[in-house]
């Protein structure tokens, strides 16, 4: 084990293998162990390609580009490799969690990019040596097309998409796709963790309807296309993977509200809707603007894709989060277009440095240290002092980012807005956005605990607040009778309860003013939201709260209630406040029985007409039953492919820990009992 601890700390470390997600979650160095132990098979082998004399990353690319094996298969109409056993060692962190602008490639050329980049500067030196390892990597792939023995028409058909991928835009629908996929798998080559995909259905338009009009493609074939290029992306999962098998991040956006207020859809948005359920993988993901104006069929084949069970779509909610977008500052045109991070969190595609997952605050904390040293004499009283706690916790934890260092990258500036007129790489702040986004657990534990305080200390007058607090640190040990009463007792976060909202947004309210004044090494800002994948890692080393949370239990998943209809949870998440700094992600996350939505697939549809009309901001469902869910706990290979929502991305159930199928289970289980 002491090699294996040291080969960990000494190579993924140093070369920045080790996960965004470990260093965000802050772990100690037994959970740095075990993280890394997680991602050990696919990463242990892995050689860092570096380049010899000065030290430059567009060399280092060069080099990576110039030596990975170059794969093609007889299975697929698009060629797409990784090779696994190759990456970059450069310092810093290297950027992850967003999108590369693929239009740029699509209706543009690289050559282009690269021209406009290029100059007798250090930043234009990087940029042609970066260009150099993809030029050759490009001829590597036409030698190898040549000296396969695929059949020969898709072979010319392969060639001739190669020699045409870096010098001219893109002629038809496939050949869009291809550069895409080649495009994708060198971000993936170089470290970018989590690559999202763009907005799909709007990139793609008009080559899609022209080839369908010139004959070029069927409806049929189309379809074909899609699948293969989603299939494609689906390999390499353990590669890709980031904090737990499955966390990709390959997200498509499709849908949305256009900026004359119309709503734009097409062919494309159903296809890709339609073929990833159909291909039956959690990744890649879709996620769907959905609005008011969008027509009733489109949301009624979202509705039906839930159905595949591979937990996409994520509905995202354009009547709230544009709005919100505005709020923050953003011009019509870039909240208009606004794509998504990894999971779920807006981000600008092109124009922003944006890291929208970067940390995860824990609500909690400054709760267990209130009470643990106040002694409020009544509800107003500790509700103030909790908050000025967690503002100061807030702004400490703010000041921690500014330790974050970004690896240069020549090669991702070639794609933003700003890097090449200024002549400064993307990781100088050389774009338009250039903000944190962090993400934030237990804020549901935190208020349960409040309103549970407030009812047994000062309004009944049960126990004093050292009583409670004693209990509550010896893990309800020494009153068990208490636990159970608060385990039974009322939630309030997730119901309509007029105090609850409230306070919810008075604490985040003072949250964001914080966030609004802070500025990063780079002049932007961070944002924030309620939901987040720490949900169940932050809480294992923290103490019990008065929510019916033991020590070490996870905290509650996102925008979510036990113990109320869909329908109140959806009226609680329209009331709260999503302007200024508090746009980060915010998801509402049911759990619905598959009977159920089978059987009652046109009061589902309406459901969640009427809850877009509400006002969420983003909601997630696992199309799921406890039962089904146990038995594969039991018996795991009898369910191979059996696919769950797990935070922001989808996983197949048998590839996760424990610890989340018993939350899941649960989860489901809960949901029946409401049902």
């Amino acid at each position: 084990m002491s090699s294996v601890k040291t080969k960990i700390k000494n190579d993924l470390w140093k070369w920045n293998y080790t996960l965004p997600f470990v260093k965000k979650h802050q772990f100690d160095e037994k959970g740095k162990v075990d993280m890394a132990r997680h991602i050990m098979k696919s990463y242990i082998n892995i050689k860092p390609v570096k380049a010899t004399g000065v030290r430059s990353v567009g060399k280092d690319i060069e080099a990576l580009l110039s030596s990975v094996n170059v794969e093609i298969s007889n299975e697929s109409r698009f060629v797409y490799f990784i090779d696994t056993q190759k990456t970059i060692a450069i310092p810093g962190n290297i950027l992850s969690n967003f999108t590369l602008d693929y239009d740029r490639i699509i209706h543009g050329s690289f050559k282009s990019l690269v021209e406009d980049a290029a100059g007798d500067d250090e930043y234009g030196r990087e940029a042609i040596a970066a260009s150099k390892g993809i030029e050759n990597l490009v001829n590597r792939v036409l030698t190898a097309l040549e000296n396969s023995n695929v059949d020969e028409v898709i072979k010319r058909k392969r060639i001739s998409d190669f020699t045409n991928i870096l010098t001219r835009p893109a002629v038809h629908f496939d050949e869009a796709l291809q550069r895409i996929l080649f495009f994708n798998q060198i971000m993936w080559q170089t470290r970018h963790r989590l690559n999202g995909l763009g907005r799909l259905d709007l990139i793609l338009d008009d080559y899609y309807h022209r080839d369908i009009q010139n004959g070029e493609i069927t409806e049929n074939l189309a379809l074909d296309i899609v699948a293969d290029f989603l299939s494609q992306l689906s390999r390499y999962s353990d590669y890709k993977s980031d904090a737990l098998e499955g966390d990709i991040g390959q997200i498509i956006i499709l849908g949305g509200l256009n900026s004359d207020g119309s709503y734009f859809c097409n062919g494309l948005t159903r296809i890709f809707l339609e073929e990833q359920a159909k291909i039956g993988k959690p990744d890649p993901k879709t996620f769907i603007r959905v609005s008011h104006k969008m027509p009733d069929d489109l949301l009624r084949t979202a509705v039906e894709c839930l159905k595949s069970k591979t937990g996409s779509p994520l509905f995202s909610n354009d009547d709230v989060v544009i709005p919100a977008l505005k709020s923050f500052g953003m011009s019509d045109e870039d909240a208009y277009s606004y794509c998504a991070s990894a999971c779920w969190e807006p981000y600008i595609v092109g124009k922003s440095l944006d890291q929208n997952n970067i940390a995860v605050f824990d609500f909690f904390t400054a709760l267990d240290e209130v009470l643990n040293s106040k002694e409020p004499k009544s509800f107003t009283e500790l509700l103030n002092t909790y908050i000025t706690e967690n503002n100061n916790k807030f702004k400490t934890f703010l000041n921690e980012l500014d330790q974050m260092k970004w690896a240069k990258d020549p090669l991702v500036s070639l794609f933003m807005d700003g890097c090449n007129s200024k002549r400064r790489d993307v990781s100088e702040g050389a774009t338009k956005y250039n903000n944190y986004g962090i993400t934030t657990v237990a804020l549901s534990n935190v208020i349960d605990s409040l309103m549970n305080i407030k009812k047994i200390v000062y309004d009944n007058h049960e126990l004093t607040l050292k009583e409670l607090n004693e209990c509550r640190n010896s893990d309800y040990k020494s009153n068990r009778d208490l636990y159970n009463r608060i385990v039974q007792s009322n939630h309030h976060y997730g119901h309509q309860d007029h105090d609850t909202i409230e306070i919810v947004n008075r604490i985040t309210s003072n949250m964001a003013q914080i966030a609004a004044e802070y500025q990063n090494k780079l002049g932007g800002t961070v944002k924030f939201g309620l939901s987040s994948p720490g949900y169940n890692i932050l809480s294992k080393k923290t103490a019990a709260d008065v929510s019916g949370r033991k020590q070490g239990m996870p905290y509650s998943t996102h925008i979510s209630a036990t113990d109320a209809p869909y329908t109140e949870v959806v009226n609680f998440a329209s009331m709260l406040e999503y302007d200024k700094q508090r746009f980060n992600g915010n998801v509402v996350d049911f759990f619905v029985s598959p009977g159920f939505i089978n059987q009652n697939i046109d009061k589902f549809t309406l459901f969640m007409k009427s809850a877009i009309k509400c006002g969420y901001f983003q909601m997630q469902m696992n199309i799921m039953d406890s039962k089904t869910l146990i038995d594969a706990k039991k018996n795991p290979d009898k369910y191979p492919g059996l696919i769950v929502r797990v935070w922001g991305f989808s996983a197949y159930f048998n590839d996760l820990p424990e610890s989340y199928k018993d939350l899941l289970i649960e989860r489901a289980a809960t949901a029946e009992n409401m049902g």
